[in-house]
């Protein structure tokens, strides 16, 4: 039996415009022209006599058919990825390298490590944390976890985690603080600050979250100060003060009632963290795999 299938370059350019919802990203990920993509998207909605995408003046969105297709599609291709790699673990000793941030690597990468490895045990993963700062004798990673301050040359960036910081403390805490407790009312309360010591970082402050809740001028004092988000997380817990954290850090602490949020006043996550792929990374199986993982486990 003959199998009726679409042109597999269309699909393969179908699958990465999806990623991307970006023609520019989908061509530099395969190595074509931004009007080489469109023209394969073009070819295969011909194909499934439908549109796939809306296109729009600052961008494309899928359709309906387009969201439908791509999350049947990017499976079908995760699965070719991982029967390819196994075809070829036997021979070769894959071990993929992912530098992240501290408190990220810490709070929210190595935890979901175990859930990666139930699906691919076959591929090793080796995290490393260390600041965002590259030094030229450093290793290239595989992929890298931070945040986003501007293009880096021959890196494909993908957005990871944006989220909210919102304004946790203990329990015990919450006792401090009036039956309805509104900002005002954490003026003069214990709060930790995270004191960042690479520049650029300090845009999630306590004083932009002030400035959410509707204070324009305020003069605030820190009973105590971090350099990471995972110090300020566990001197909160240990009942030093109110901390001010990305929520996607303390989802557990959050659910368990060991962290709670008392005023329920967020704001988004200025910088968010993105996925990191060098050009060179692209062409290999097991990078393919992690990343696609990690894109769709956020």
């Amino acid at each position: 039996m003959v199998r009726r299938l679409p042109p597999l370059t269309a699909l393969r350019a179908f699958e990465a415009a999806a990623r991307h919802l970006n023609f520019v990203r989908a061509g530099a990920e395969l190595g074509v022209t931004p009007g080489a993509i469109s023209h394969q998207v073009k070819q295969l909605e011909e194909w499934v006599g439908g549109t796939l995408f809306e296109r729009r003046a600052h961008g494309v969105t899928l359709t309906s058919r387009g969201v439908s297709f791509s999350k049947q599609l990017g499976a079908i291709f995760d699965q070719i990825s991982v029967a390819s790699f196994s075809a070829r673990s036997r021979e070769l000793d894959s071990e993929v390298l992912i530098r992240c941030q501290y408190s990220l690597a810490m709070r929210w990468l190595a935890p979901r490590m175990a859930k990666f490895h139930e699906v691919h045990p076959d591929i090793a993963i080796r995290i490393s944390a260390m600041s965002q700062k590259w030094n030229a004798q450093d290793p290239t990673p595989d992929l890298a976890i931070y945040h986003s301050l501007a293009e880096k040359k021959d890196m494909q960036q993908d957005l990871l985690l944006a989220g909210h910081l919102t304004a946790v403390c203990t329990p015990a805490f919450v006792e401090r603080l009036p039956p309805q407790p509104t900002p005002a009312d954490l003026v003069k309360q214990p709060l930790i600050k995270v004191d960042f010591s690479e520049p650029g970082w300090n845009v999630d402050s306590w004083e932009n979250w002030f400035y959410a809740a509707g204070f324009t001028n305020i003069t605030l004092k820190f009973s105590t100060s971090v350099n990471l988000l995972v110090l300020a997380i566990e001197a909160c817990l240990a009942g030093a003060g109110f901390a001010l954290i990305p929520n996607f850090l303390i989802e557990k602490e959050l659910a368990e009632g060991l962290l709670v949020d008392p005023f329920q006043i967020h704001f988004p996550v200025r910088i968010p963290y993105v996925l990191m792929t060098p050009v060179a990374s692209f062409d290999r199986p097991d990078v393919a795999i992690v990343r696609n993982w990690l894109l769709s486990h956020r």
